[in-house]
């Protein structure tokens, strides 16, 4: 598995499996144990998943060592509908909380969404108290559109946004790229919506994959620079899915897939697909 920088020294995996809606216990964790025999060394969870604890377990029970494993967590202060008082020691109780769960320090920890915005200069000012103290070994955040990014004090080293062809996200990329912010795509597949698209399909057809269309979307976002999270509690899928590594779209192709943007958001729906980016 390749793996890219950050930006501040460390290192991760150019491919993770992304853990969201996938249930806590069992299933969580036999199919992070089935990546990792697969070949996984990236796991993105968060508090809000409610599977750390499966992650961590999963992880130790793994048998290999644990510094080749990189572990992402995430926190949402606001996600159990409660108004935070001290931003800052709410996410810094979350912080531990995590580590606690995982069993080890996060590799990656992110404010997971910019909800308050009298408080993300807070939630930021924890993150890094987290890192001095060792709970975390790198930070950023997640779902952050440029305004809320130019808040923080220091730039973050890593943004999580919702990408994939049919949802360009060129100003959020252009910010990100000037100051070596590196992106993670989640949802890096569109929930399967554009699976059938004419572009996809001939990409597939030309290089012979096998799991065709979702394998020319996640070498997609490889191509890009991007480090993508496709997600499958499905283990014959999870093999799949990280399977990108030997083949190469053409610049022809990637211009073509490059064009497809519908804004399409596929996730948080109960949001109304807000995009983040609108948000105060």
């Amino acid at each position: 598995m390749p793996r890219v920088s950050l930006g501040d020294g460390n290192m991760l995996p150019a491919v993770g499996l992304g853990l969201y809606y996938t249930p806590p216990g069992a299933v969580a964790q036999d199919i992070v144990r089935e990546a990792l025999r697969l070949g996984y060394r990236h796991l993105d969870t968060a508090g809000f998943y409610e599977n750390e604890a499966d992650v961590g377990r999963a992880v130790r029970e793994s048998g290999i060592p644990r510094e080749q494993i990189h572990i992402t967590s995430k926190v949402w202060p606001e996600a159990e509908g409660r108004w935070v008082e001290d931003g800052f020691a709410a996410v810094l109780d979350a912080v531990n909380a995590s580590v606690a769960a995982l069993g080890t320090r996060a590799d990656l920890y992110l404010i997971h969404w910019p909800v308050n915005p009298d408080q993300r200069i807070e939630y930021w000012l924890a993150l890094e108290e987290a890192q001095r103290l060792g709970l975390a070994r790198s930070i950023g955040v997640s779902n952050f559109g440029v305004a809320h990014l130019q808040q923080l004090i220091d730039s973050p080293r890593t943004s999580v946004v919702e990408l994939h062809p049919f949802l360009r996200k060129d100003e959020i990329e252009a910010f990100c790229a000037a100051r070596g912010i590196r992106l993670i795509a989640y949802s890096p597949l569109a929930r399967a919506l554009r699976l059938d698209h004419p572009s996809l399909e001939a990409a597939a057809a030309r290089h012979g994959v096998s799991t065709a269309q979702a394998l020319v979307l996640v070498r997609w976002s490889v191509q890009h620079g991007y480090v993508p999270l496709p997600k499958s509690v499905r283990s014959e899928r999870v093999a799949q899915n990280v399977d990108v590594f030997g083949f190469e779209l053409s610049a022809q192709e990637m211009a073509a897939l490059d064009a497809l943007d519908e804004r399409l958001f596929t996730e948080w729906e109960e949001w109304g697909q807000l995009d983040p980016t609108a948000l105060p």
